[in-house]
């Protein structure tokens, strides 16, 4: 029998949207929260709210009352009130654009088995390694992410001229890597990216709204047996439900497993996703200003001050598992993980030269390699 409390009504709301563009640099962080509350006691707190703020527009809107020292007091007193009832998915959009690489380029052709790779955690040292390019600046990297991005937003292929043209000399070794992988599996990526072509996935490809309420419902779904979901209009949900409407009565739990926890993939909501304008639903200001807070705590643009810092320790116990933030432990040579990491890519590239499957054996691969680094090691890289 279930230990779960029986029905959560949930709102959501962002903060940082700029769409398909992840290299905007005026909204370097993504904020999606998600608060569990009544339509009446969310009302009776913003309306408590807006009386002793003196707040003149009517609505809790964080983007403007984030500006001064009174507003942020308003968007701490919610965080306050509403501890342990929040959960929040924070992405920095650069990494997050390095994950929609990975999966864009490299599941394609790891498909049939691509819960291998995210088992040895294979798409965090990617995502880091293209990461980690970009924030150095490597002007290929820029050129790659650029050409990258573009493609997504528009839909031509030949804007992957720089990535798929080959490597120079001076690249570094991982990207060269990564680069030869793309060139050498360049049909499966076409394939992937060609059967979005006209579908409402492929208009909000690189939108980061239905990916964070995705993962906040199946975190949610862990504490509640059925969920009901108020979210703020947006065009990406505007266009694009069917993933939430195959949730709705999902009784069933099915997870992915990764190298240090489970991430829920199914969750049951009692009815389709309820699209409100904030105006008339007041859960939506709270989860307004939840977004607001965390995007401001995690923007390494903004100057440091109390709250960002009691907001950042916040985060310990309610950003969601999922966030998509740059790690450089994905990168430690000295990790036996990391070291595995290098051999499977070092292992993909040479069966793609080859023209060998990527998945047949690559579990017994990962297997061996994982127990001769336990034995011995860095002395088999």
């Amino acid at each position: 029998m279930s230990n779960n409390k029986k029905s959560a009504t949930l709102y959501f709301d962002e903060s940082g949207f700029t769409g398909n563009d992840l290299l905007s640099p005026n909204q370097t962080v993504f904020s999606y929260a998600s608060v569990e509350s009544s339509q009446e006691e969310s009302e009776n707190f913003v309306k408590y709210l807006l009386n002793k703020y003196h707040v003149q527009n009517g609505e809790i809107k964080s983007s403007k009352l984030l500006r001064g020292a009174k507003g942020k007091k308003l968007v701490d007193e919610v965080l306050e009130h509403y501890e342990g009832r929040f959960k929040v998915m924070v992405c920095h959009k650069k990494f997050a654009l390095s994950a929609k690489f990975f999966e864009y380029i490299f599941e394609p052709a790891l498909s049939q088995s691509n819960s291998l790779f995210y088992g040895v955690n294979f798409h965090m040292f990617i995502s880091n390694m293209l990461y980690l390019e970009l924030f150095l600046k490597h002007q290929n990297a820029e050129d790659i992410f650029s050409d990258f991005a573009q493609l997504m937003r528009e839909g031509e292929f030949e804007k992957l001229k720089v990535l798929f043209k080959g490597s120079s000399e001076d690249e570094p070794i991982f990207l060269k890597q990564i680069t030869e992988f793309a060139i050498l599996n360049k049909e499966a990526v076409i394939s992937e990216l060609s059967s979005l072509e006209g579908t409402m996935t492929g208009k909000w490809i690189l939108d980061l709204t239905n990916t964070s309420l995705f993962s906040l419902l199946g975190e949610w779904g862990e504490e509640y047996e059925e969920l009901v979901a108020y979210c703020d209009k947006s065009k990406p949900l505007d266009d694009d439900q069917d993933i939430f409407n195959a949730m709705v009565g999902r009784k069933d739990k099915v997870y992915m497993n990764y190298e240090d926890f489970k991430a829920p993939v199914t969750f049951n909501l009692k009815e389709p996703l309820n699209l409100v304008d904030s105006k008339d639903f007041y859960g939506i200001q709270i989860a307004d200003a939840i977004a607001g807070a965390f995007a401001y705590a995690f923007d390494e643009n903004k100057e440091e001050d109390k709250y960002k810092l009691k907001w950042q320790k916040m985060g310990e116990t309610h950003l969601s598992k999922t966030n998509l933030f740059p790690n450089i432990s994905y990168l430690d040579m000295a990790s036996p993980e990391v070291q595995l990491n290098t051999m499977i890519l070092r292992e993909l590239l040479d069966r793609s030269k080859r023209g060998m499957s990527l998945i047949e054996g690559m579990g017994l691969f990962i297997h061996f390699i994982k127990s001769k680094l336990e034995e011995s090691p860095m002395k088999i890289i």
